[in-house]
């Protein structure tokens, strides 16, 4: 795996490749993902929908949408990753502008393709223009609660304290959560500690630290949930990052 980060806006590009993996059903909070299935088969199970994607082949994965991503080795997967402030702050004629530049430049550094780089282009519109804005309604003290793990991951937040903080009893707050994100408060938690440790190391934090931070009790037990999360390990992240250099 690649990461193709920009170096004026927080989108990324991400190429999947020479993997065999299925990523465990999961969710983005931070980013609208597009992806682009530039080579074999990839499955992906979006909410209640089984998609099959072959070559060129785009879907797009608004924020806390519950799905899983079932890629062989001989697939190649390209994702552009939209941060979800960003869209919703950003108007439309300006977004147009941006990302026809950042694609433009992608292409220039070999990333990939102009073919690649038409097929995003009407999925990047479409986020920014608010046709695809499709994040859940969620409960007010449930959206109230993730915000509140998304901002802190790192912190202890026993359930007793959480389901207080609703007035509910901790085993109605762990299905009524799940139902509505999609995953228990501590999976919840645990992926947002990996998303945070990941922005992170893109700051050039030392790996040993960001786990000591992150609240993780040791280096394996980071690498592991980082490893299962985001498909490789922290050391193979940091050497895979690279920027995207933009032209004036």
């Amino acid at each position: 795996m690649r990461y193709y980060q920009c170096e004026k806006y927080p989108i990324e590009f991400v190429l999947s490749e020479n993997i065999d993996k299925c990523f465990d059903c999961h969710n983005h909070v931070g980013h609208y993902v597009i992806s682009l299935v530039m080579q074999g088969e990839v499955t992906v199970y979006l909410e209640s929908r089984k998609l099959v994607c072959h070559e060129g082949d785009a879907f797009t994965i608004p924020p806390y949408a519950m799905h899983s991503v079932c890629q062989e080795r001989d697939a190649r997967l390209l994702s552009m990753c939209i941060g979800t402030a960003f869209a919703a702050e950003t108007d439309s004629e300006t977004a147009e502008v941006i990302v026809r530049e950042l694609l433009n430049d992608a292409v220039g550094q070999g990333i990939f393709g102009e073919a690649q780089k038409e097929k995003l282009l009407p999925f990047a519109r479409a986020v920014f223009r608010g046709w695809d804005k499709g994040g859940k309604e969620m409960d007010t003290g449930i959206k109230n609660l993730a915000d509140r793990i998304t901002s802190h991951p790192e912190y202890e937040l026993p359930i007793e304290t959480l389901a207080a903080d609703i007035f509910v009893s901790k085993y109605y707050l762990i299905k009524k959560f799940k139902r509505i994100v999609g995953m228990t408060p501590h999976q919840f938690c645990i992926q947002n500690r990996i998303r945070k440790a990941q922005s992170l190391l893109d700051a050039e934090q030392v790996i040993c630290g960001v786990a000591a931070e992150m609240g993780f009790y040791d280096q394996s037990h980071f690498d592991k949930a980082f490893q299962k999360i985001v498909g490789i390990s922290p050391s193979e992240y940091v050497d895979s990052k690279k920027v995207i250099r933009q032209s004036a």
